[in-house]
This record gives structure tokens, sequence and C-alpha cells, in this order.
């Protein structure tokens, strides 16, 4: 009785291909093409101050995409270039970062597919196709037009949090200053890490939902109230 060998290759073959397969994230996107976004404009808005005073967290929202200039100024204010190499390697961001370590990646999830913005070249790169919103969020969080997922590498962990807040509040500041609304919120989904297609080196931290302001966008809902008690009976 002959024994085949080639059985073995073969798998070992299958296998390598699928392991490459899963190491470069674009062959997951299917016929998502990159975004090149416009210039961000990088004045005008309303004042700091204004913008602080009006800084608040939205919990509805209008399904109303928003423009590709405001995207890219949204993008730009969370976590653009602001200025070219200088003291410290690489480009200087508008959020500053431990040890100017840059780590935190923006992804831009959307209808029709997942995104990694590339600041410096100021384009969204596709990564999986498909709408990935409810993965990382509550239904409500989900219904805005854009959710930045905010990821970092393992590594890195123990600066990337604030690094994360940081670009977060840039989120909330633009948002106010041009009638969004934005919601930073915790990952509420198990398997919100593989609809991003992230490796085990990365580590998905906090997403924020962006998007037009709906109706009662900044009522709170109240905390459920406890059934109330039957009545002792009568004896």
């Amino acid at each position: 009785m002959r024994i085949s060998v080639h059985f073995p290759v073969r798998s070992s073959v299958v296998l390598v291909a699928l392991a490459a397969l899963l190491a470069v994230p674009s062959l997951f996107a299917q016929d998502l093409k990159p975004i090149q976004l416009p210039k961000p404009q990088t004045s005008g808005g309303k004042p700091l101050l204004t913008a602080l005073d009006e800084r608040k967290t939205a919990r509805t929202f209008e399904n109303k995409p928003l423009p590709p200039q405001v995207l890219s100024n949204l993008l730009w204010a969370a976590f653009g270039v602001n200025r070219q190499p200088d003291v410290k390697p690489g480009y200087g961001r508008t959020a500053p970062s431990a040890r100017n370590s840059q780590d935190v990646q923006l992804y831009v999830l959307f209808a029709d597919g997942v995104y990694i913005y590339d600041a410096v070249a100021n384009v969204l790169k596709p990564v999986v196709a498909g709408d990935a919103r409810a993965k990382v969020g509550t239904p409500a969080q989900a219904s805005a037009p854009v959710t930045i997922a905010y990821v970092s590498d393992v590594k890195n962990d123990k600066y990337s949090s604030v690094d994360t807040g940081f670009i977060g509040q840039n989120v909330f500041l633009f948002a106010a200053s041009e009638g969004l609304g934005a919601w930073f919120h915790a990952i509420h989904g198990d398997d919100a890490s593989r609809a991003l297609n992230l490796t085990a080196d990365q580590h998905l931290l906090y997403a924020q939902a962006v998007g037009y302001p709906g109706p009662n966008a900044y009522v709170v809902p109240p905390p459920p109230t406890a059934p109330p008690t039957a009545p002792p009976a009568a004896k």
C-alpha cells in the first residue's frame, strides 16, 4: 500500500497562503477604493471658548452622511498633520502623544466599509468591506454616519489610552464648532476586533460616533426604575 506524502505539503502551502492573506488587510476590502480626502480647512470655526462651552455628548443622529470636506476637516482636527518634522522625528500632529509615539491609529467606519486614516497623505485606505459600526457600539451609536475606532499597538498600552483621550477631545471640540454631534464610548461588541481585521498585536481601545445630531440628541435617558412592589395581601 502506498501512502501519499503530498497532502501535508499541500496543506502547508494552503496554510501559508491563508496566513499571507490574513496579513494583508486590503485584500479583504473587496471593491473598496482608497478615498483621497480634500485638503483640510485649517482655519475658521467657532472660537475655542465657545466650542468648549458647547461641547456635549449627542445620543441620537440623523441618517445623513458627512460631506467630504467636513469629513476631511474632522479627521485633521482629530489627529491630522499640522507641521513638518522638527525637533522630534515624524510630522507634527493636532493631538499630542506620549514620547511622540503617534501610536494611535484611526479606523474610520462607514456603512460601506472600514478604512484607516493616513494623516500624512490625507487618504482613507480600505481595510474591510461591510458595515462594522454595530460591531463596536450600541444601535444608537451605530446610527451615526461615521464611527472612529481608536486602535493602538499592544506594546504601547501604557500610554495609548491617554493619547486617545487627547484625540477624542479634539473630535468633541470640532463637533461643537461645526454643529455636529459626537459620542465617545467603550467597545460593546465581543467580535469588534475581528470585524476590523485587527491582529493580535493591536488593541481596540475606544470608539467615537460622529454625525449630525438628531431629535433630542442631548437628552440623557433617565435610569431605569425598579418595578413597583405589590401591596401586601389583605389579611
